[in-house]
C-alpha cells in the first residue's frame, strides 16, 4: 500500500513540472515578441543614451587635449559630435549637442572648467596675467548686467540708492538688474519679511561703492563697481548665502563674517576680510584675486586652484549637466 501511494504522489509530480515549463515558456515568448511601438520606444531610448555617451566622450577628448575628428580614423572609427566653447561668467563652458529628430528640442551637454594652476599657483605672480584676468572679467561682467536680455530689463537710476528689505518668494522683484550712475549703492536686505526668497537673483552696477548687508539667500549676484565693494552677514537675523557669485572692483572688495558663496571675486586693489577668511564660507572652486597684488589671502591658500578661463592654459572641469 505505501509503495503504491508514493507512486501515485510520484505521478501527479510531472504534470505540474510540465505545467511550469509551458507558463514560463509562453511567458518568455510574449516578452520576446514585444509590441513595435514598445520596441520603438525602447530602440529610441538605447539611441538617446548613447548620444549622451557620444557627447560626454568627446567633451573628455577636447579636455585632454585630442585634436577634432582624432577618434574618425582607425582603429576606433567613432563620430563624436563637436565641441562648442564659450564662457558663462569667468569659466570655460564646453557643450556637446544631442542629435534630436523633427519636433524634438535640441539638448546639449555642458561642462564647466577653468585653468588648473599647480600647487602654489606660481602663474599668478605674472603681473601680465593677472591684468589679462582683471580686464577679461571686467569686460565680461559688465556685457552680462549692462546687456541683459528679457523679461529681465536694466534700470538705470542717478544718485544714491538704498534698496531695503527682501523680495517675497515668487515675486518678480527676485530678479533684478540695476545701474546706478554718479552714486552708491546699498543692499539692506535686513528689512522686511520674515522669509528669504528661493530664487533672488540681482545684477548690480554702481559708479560709486555698493554695499550688500543682511541675510538673504542668492541664486546669482553679479555687483560690478568702481568704488569698494563690502559684504558682510548679519549678526543677528542670519548669513548671506550665494550660490553664484560675481564681483568686480576697481577699488577693493571687503568680505566679512556671515557670508557664504561660490564664485569669484576680482579687484583692482586689495580683497580684504576684516574678521579672517576662515569666518567666511569659500567653495570650491571659488577664485579670488587683487589685480595689483601676487599674494593670495594666507587662509585661502589650497593645493589646486582653477583661475578663470582668460588666460591660456589645461582646462579642468567642475560642473556637468544636460539642458
Amino acid at each position: 500500500m505505501v509503495s503504491d501511494f508514493c507512486m501515485s504522489r510520484r505521478g501527479a509530480v510531472l504534470p505540474l513540472v510540465l505545467g511550469i515549463l509551458l507558463a514560463v515558456t509562453l511567458l518568455l515568448t510574449s516578452l520576446l515578441q514585444m509590441p513595435g511601438g514598445v520596441r520603438r520606444v525602447a530602440k529610441h531610448r538605447a539611441q538617446k543614451q548613447q548620444q549622451i555617451y557620444d557627447a560626454e566622450s568627446a567633451l573628455i577628448a577636447y579636455l585632454e587635449g585630442f585634436p577634432e575628428g582624432y577618434f574618425r580614423g582607425e582603429p576606433w572609427n567613432m563620430n563624436l559630435p563637436k565641441v562648442e566653447r564659450s564662457r558663462l561668467g569667468p569659466w570655460a563652458d564646453l557643450s556637446a549637442n544631442l542629435s534630436a529628430p523633427p519636433g524634438e528640442a535640441l539638448q546639449h551637454i555642458h561642462v564647466l572648467a577653468g585653468v588648473a594652476c599647480d600647487c602654489g599657483c606660481n602663474m599668478l605672480k605674472s603681473h601680465k596675467l593677472r591684468r589679462e584676468i582683471y580686464e577679461g572679467f571686467r569686460q565680461q561682467l559688465n556685457r552680462e548686467i549692462t546687456m541683459v536680455r528679457p523679461p529681465l530689463a536694466l534700470e538705470i537710476k542717478s544718485g544714491n540708492r538704498r534698496l531695503m528689505g527682501r523680495a517675497s518668494a515668487g515675486s518678480s522683484a527676485n530678479f533684478q538688474a540695476l545701474w546706478v550712475q554718479e552714486g552708491d549703492l546699498l543692499l539692506d536686505l535686513d528689512g522686511y519679511g520674515n522669509s528669504a526668497p528661493q530664487a533672488f537673483s540681482g545684477r548690480y552696477m554702481a559708479d560709486g561703492s555698493i554695499d550688500v548687508r543682511g541675510s538673504a539667500d542668492f541664486d546669482t549676484l553679479r555687483l560690478y563697481a568702481r568704488g569698494p565693494i563690502h559684504l558682510r552677514g548679519s549678526l543677528l537675523r542670519g548669513s548671506i548665502k550665494i550660490r553664484w557669485l560675481e564681483a568686480f572692483s576697481e577699488d577693493r572688495i571687503e568680505i566679512s563674517r556671515g557670508v557664504e558663496f561660490a564664485g569669484v571675486a576680482i579687484a583692482r586693489h586689495e580683497i580684504a576680510f576684516p574678521n579672517g577668511a576662515r569666518k567666511v564660507g569659500v567653495r570650491y572652486p571659488s577664485f579670488v584675486m587683487a589685480a595689483e597684488s601676487a599674494n593670495l589671502p594666507l587662509e585661502l591658500d589650497q593645493d589646486s586652484v582653477l583661475v578663470p578661463d582668460f588666460i591660456p592654459g589645461d582646462l579642468k572641469p567642475f560642473e556637468w549637466s544636460l539642458k
